[in-house]
């Protein structure tokens, strides 16, 4: 009796270890394709990058001492900056306003509202017209 208790211990584990290898494979090969893919992904990104900084180091900001320079051409450099600067901020804003009109109680409920009406859409009556209420059993 005892010979067959341990028979069925030992198919039961080796059957156990079957599957567990199997998914530790599966898991292994997985991983394997993941980090394929994140290579190619780092491959693309960094001839991006190299991209970017050729053209970068083409069109490189004149850094170059103006000392000497008319002072009339380095105001109006000065306030071309401030005037992209300004245009750049208030693009900015814009966009900030109307995430924040969109925290607001007001729009949430708007919002809220609306889509229940859509999900009514053509019901009449709402949800008491459609099902019956439960009462309870006495």
């Amino acid at each position: 009796m005892w010979g067959w208790i341990w028979a069925g211990l030992v198919v039961g584990t080796l059957v156990g270890a079957f599957f567990l290898g199997r998914h530790l494979w599966r898991a292994g090969m997985r991983a394997l394709r993941e980090a394929s893919r994140a290579g190619e992904a780092l491959g693309s990104a960094s001839d991006r990058i190299m991209a970017s900084v050729a053209e970068a180091e083409a069109h490189r900001a004149d850094t170059s001492p103006t000392m000497f320079d008319d002072p009339v051409v380095l105001r109006e450099r000065v306030a071309d900056q401030r005037r992209r600067r300004a245009e750049r901020a208030a693009v900015r804003r814009a966009r900030q306003e109307e995430t924040w009109r969109g925290w607001g109680t007001q729009a949430w409920l708007d919002r809220r509202t609306a889509e229940k009406a859509s999900r009514a859409g053509g019901r009449s009556g709402g949800r008491a017209a459609t099902r019956p209420r439960r009462t309870a059993n006495l």
